[in-house]
């Protein structure tokens, strides 16, 4: 059996969890290991996303985060991210940073597959320069009609509600696979989990995220200094010196004394 781990997703929909009692539960006897908590849409923050993430941690349980994206140009798709990273800065995050790709609005703009991927490409490129490990989350409608998956090389979190060995396959790390709870969607016939009142949406995760991410040593903030100097050299070796210092990526200015 291939190895797997047990998760969740965690967002404004869920208002009533016991954490410690979600952490000690088990999804088809896996243990519940994480959860990928909703960060926000757009740029605008979930309302529950600190009470998730407080309990979650507290919980013991790892966590993760999805973006609801509403850009329809890579511009967009960029301050979006750009927003991600700085609402993260604080946060201690063990999964990945998933764009959640699927709004019908988005997709009914009638944009080309190549415009659709770029949307994509730029919020992904965006996380990973930021030193988070980017994940797309979209379904099988997405990656066959809007996107070209092969030119995003970031991992897919596959959202496609089915029993196990009918879900498709383009190599996903996770795959969101049922709706606990739900008289329709529940294929993976869960039923509930425990400590999350209602519905929940479950997922598989073929990696140990944590370890990876911890190794990598990713999704942890980039801090910046801004570094000035000053140097007094002869005229003959001022050229010389600043070429030095703009090969080390200076801004030079010079000024006679």
């Amino acid at each position: 059996m291939a190895t797997k781990y047990a998760g969740v997703d965690l967002s404004y929909a869920n208002d009533d969890v016991d954490y410690i009692a979600l952490k000690a539960g088990a999804i088809k006897d896996y243990k519940v290991k994480f959860a990928m908590l909703r960060l926000g849409h757009g740029t605008t923050k979930d309302k529950l996303f600190d009470k998730h993430y407080n309990g979650c941690k507290a919980a013991g349980i790892y966590v993760g985060v999805y973006h609801w994206t509403y850009a329809i140009t890579p511009a967009e798709a960029r301050r979006e991210a750009e927003w991600a990273v700085k609402e993260l800065a604080n946060y201690n995050i063990d999964y990945p940073a998933a764009l959640d790709f699927e709004d019908d609005n988005i997709l009914n703009k009638g944009l080309s597959k190549a415009q659709y991927t770029a949307i994509c490409k730029a919020y992904l490129d965006t996380m990973y320069a930021a030193n988070y490990y980017p994940m797309l989350y979209c379904n099988p409608n997405v990656i066959d009609n809007y996107i070209n998956l092969k030119e995003l090389p970031y991992e897919l979190w596959l959202a496609q509600y089915t029993s196990e060995g009918f879900q498709r396959d383009f190599g996903q790390g996770m795959w969101q696979f049922t709706v606990a709870g739900n008289p329709t969607l529940d294929y993976g016939k869960v039923g509930a989990v425990e400590g999350v009142k209602g519905q929940c949406d479950c997922n598989w995760a073929y990696t140990g995220y944590a370890a990876k991410i911890l190794k990598l040593g990713l999704n942890k903030p980039i801090v910046r200094y801004g570094v000035t100097g000053t140097k007094t050299v002869d005229q003959n070796n001022l050229n010389e010196v600043e070429a030095q210092l703009k090969a080390l990526g200076f801004e030079v200015t010079t000024e006679k004394i």
